[in-house]
């Protein structure tokens, strides 16, 4: 019998670089953080899918700082917030959407993990159609890795490697835009 590990173990190996172990926790996390910012701000697709991964970026840098008292899925949850309030306040414009009375359960429902898996098969495809330049940011930002660091390693500008991250996700968005 094949057992999951837990999210405490995934995320000691996470804390010790593990990238397999974040993949996992991403795997595991992704899709019911995604529908905690689009409840959270309805009608607000582009704000949602850009504070979706400024917090999986604020994840990973904070994880040496997680505490396992709290539920992963609330802490995220509290990340996405804290970045939608910041958002809002540099704006002076108001939230519409409300934090839910109760967290989404991390167990999937019957055929969530069918649409999970298409989704996955689906961004994989969307990916292998992008220009190998924005294949090759969008991968080192999967890996956390700062524009500063990417635009050192690719010797480009930090404004070519910012482009070429906001083609990819506009591509992607297009690309997607049948599955979502």
């Amino acid at each position: 019998m094949d057992l999951l590990p837990s999210d405490e173990a995934l995320i000691r190996q996470c804390q010790d670089g593990s990238d397999e172990a974040f993949d996992q926790l991403y795997q595991r996390y992704r899709l019911p953080l995604f529908g905690y910012l689009h409840k959270l701000l309805p009608g607000r697709n582009d704000l949602s899918e850009d504070l979706f991964q400024q917090t999986w970026i604020r994840a990973l840098r904070s994880l040496s700082r997680y505490r396992h008292q709290e539920k992963f899925l609330a802490w995220l949850c509290r990340i996405a917030h804290n970045l939608a309030m910041d958002h809002f306040r540099s704006r002076n414009e108001s939230l519409t959407g409300e934090l839910p009375p109760a967290l989404p359960s991390t167990l999937p429902l019957p055929d969530a993990e069918l649409s999970r898996r298409e989704l996955a098969r689906a961004l994989e495809k969307a990916i292998l159609q992008l220009p190998p330049e924005q294949q090759d940011i969008l991968r080192l930002r999967e890996e956390g890795m700062a524009f500063k660091d990417i635009a050192r390693l690719r010797h480009i500008s930090i404004n070519t490697a910012l482009g070429r991250m906001r083609y990819a996700v506009l591509n992607l968005r297009k690309f997607l835009s049948a599955h979502l």
